[in-house]
Parts: structure tokens; sequence; C-alpha cells
């Protein structure tokens, strides 16, 4: 590794080394590099709560910005897992109060009225595009479908699956060694429908970096 001119190493990114620890502890005293920190890849609030009086590590709960300002978190997408599971991943994110009472809100289940697809044209061996009767699909993307045996529907693509896009009256599905077909006639009452249990809706969107640790948070489930 190279060094600087007072002999300490430096990393890739031309910054003095700093020694990390696993756990509940910050960077080392009173790093004030949090320019630097990339809240795609984690909430980065130990290192942004700001530190201080090493080496006890007595938290400054001014934060790392000077003026004073309240830090934020990352929200984690949830959406297709269990309701029981999500809550578990937003707990984690920081969405509790300072009593450690969980503010994820569960919503009352969403309708999971049945859709009638039309055609399931399996497009390569791990995707799969649904077109569907009447328009608009209700799927958002990261959410479970779950898709029913019947005439007209390629076996692979019977079961519960991702959706990973689409848009109007496509939605298209993930999965894994599929063989490439394209649906028969489907027989009408071979129903599609959100994967029961699973989360539809967040009310906060996933990514967003502007939410207080403690906010509260409500997930809407399929019924």
């Amino acid at each position: 590794m190279a060094t600087n001119n007072n002999g300490h190493l430096l990393d890739s990114a031309g910054n003095v080394a700093v020694d990390f620890v696993w756990g509940n502890f910050p960077m080392q005293p009173n790093d004030v590099r949090t320019n630097l920190l990339d809240y795609t890849l984690d909430n980065h609030i130990n290192a942004d709560s700001g530190w201080s009086g090493y080496p006890q590590y007595l938290p400054n709960t001014t934060g790392a910005d000077i003026s004073g300002a309240t830090d934020y978190i990352l929200v984690p997408t949830v959406l297709g897992l269990t309701t029981a599971a999500a809550i578990v991943v937003l707990r984690d994110a920081g969405f509790a109060t300072a009593a450690g009472v969980s503010t994820v809100v569960t919503a009352t289940s969403a309708t999971n009225t049945a859709t009638q697809p039309t055609n399931i044209n399996v497009t390569t061996t791990t995707a799969a595009t649904v077109t569907v009767a009447g328009g608009t699909t209700t799927w958002p993307v990261g959410t479970k479908v779950t898709i029913a045996a019947g005439t007209g529907i390629p076996a692979a693509v019977v079961g519960t699956w991702v959706v990973t896009g689409g848009s109007g009256s496509t939605l298209v599905i993930a999965g894994s060694g599929w063989t490439v077909a394209n649906s028969g006639a489907i027989t009408p009452g071979t129903q599609l429908t959100g994967s029961t249990g699973t989360v539809k809706t967040q009310s906060v969107a996933p990514a967003a970096a502007t939410i207080v640790p403690g906010s509260a948070i409500t997930i809407t489930p399929w019924a």
C-alpha cells in the first residue's frame, strides 16, 4: 500500500487506511470523511451519528453534520417478503422507537382479486412475460404473484414468482431452468393472483435516504 508524507498507509482511494471492527462500533475516532459514505450499500448509521471521546467512544448526538441536522437512514425494500420477515427487516433498519417498540404498521390486507392471464410467453430460461385480460397489471416490481395450473399454462410457470418488470397489460416474472415456450389457448378460469401474505406495498419508497430513525412505515400484504 502507498503511504503519505507522514508514513501512514493509504487505501485505494488515497485516504489514510482505517482499521475496521465488525460489530456495533463506529469508525476510528472522529473520522470526518462521512461525505464518502455510500448510502446505496448501507445505512452507515453508526458512522453518520458521529462519535467522540476516543477511546471511550462516547456518542456525539449532534451527528456528523456540524449544523446538528438529523441523520437519516436508507429505506430497504420489503416488497414480496412475508409480513413477519418484512417487519424484521424494517426494525433492523431503524424503524422503531427509542423504547424499542416497532413503528411498522401492518395495514388491512389488500384485496387479492384474481386476474385472467391470456398468454404466458417463457422468453428465456429465467424469465416469462405474462399478458393479462382487462388492461393494466397491478403488481409492482419486487412483489410476488402466484400462477395456478390450467389448460394452456406452461407447467414451468405454475407456482409463485417475483415480478421483475412489465407495463400496461403485461408483467415479467423471474424463474430458473425454464423451457422456452409460449402458452396455447388458456382456458378461462385459470387465475393469476398476488402471493397471499406477502407485502404488496410499503408507505415509503425503497432506497429513500431521507427518513428519520424511528419513523413510522406501513406495509400492506396481499389477502
